[in-house]
């Protein structure tokens, strides 16, 4: 379990990059300096916080796919309710999505309807591919 926990922190630190943090934590001195970005920073500096933060999670999520006594169902379940989840979330906080059910339905059907699709083109390709490396075995 603590390779796992290590594994997932390692994976969202390095693929969720530190420069949004950075140019977040610039804007935000900026805006408490009185600087004028033409920007509002501390929405700016929310905005990339919740960003690496979502980035950092749907990055450590992939550990999910070196479980395999899961099985692929289970590990699809996980791994999207963990993007859906975050996506959801961050986009609530920043004030990108209405929280009333027509606004959220949309973005339902929308992030279902991509995973499906993605995994439908993942799925071909991949079938495509086992059966050019069957007919090499042949």
């Amino acid at each position: 379990m603590k390779k796992r926990i290590v594994n997932f922190l390692l994976r969202g630190t390095f693929f969720a990059g530190f420069g949004p943090i950075i140019y977040g934590i610039v804007l935000l001195i900026n805006e408490l300096c009185g600087v004028d970005n033409n920007l509002d920073g501390i929405v700016v500096f929310k905005a990339v916080i919740s960003i690496y933060l979502m980035a950092f999670i749907i990055a450590g999520a992939s550990i999910i796919w070196q479980e395999e006594r899961l099985g692929i169902g289970l590990q699809i379940a996980i791994h999207a309710s963990a993007l859906y989840v975050s996506y959801l979330v961050t986009y609530l906080i920043n004030g990108w999505l209405s929280s009333n059910l027509l606004s959220l339905g949309i973005f339902s059907a929308i992030f279902i309807g991509t995973y499906a699709l993605i995994w439908l083109i993942i799925y071909i390709v991949e079938k495509n591919r086992a059966k050019r490396f069957n007919k090499q075995l042949v």
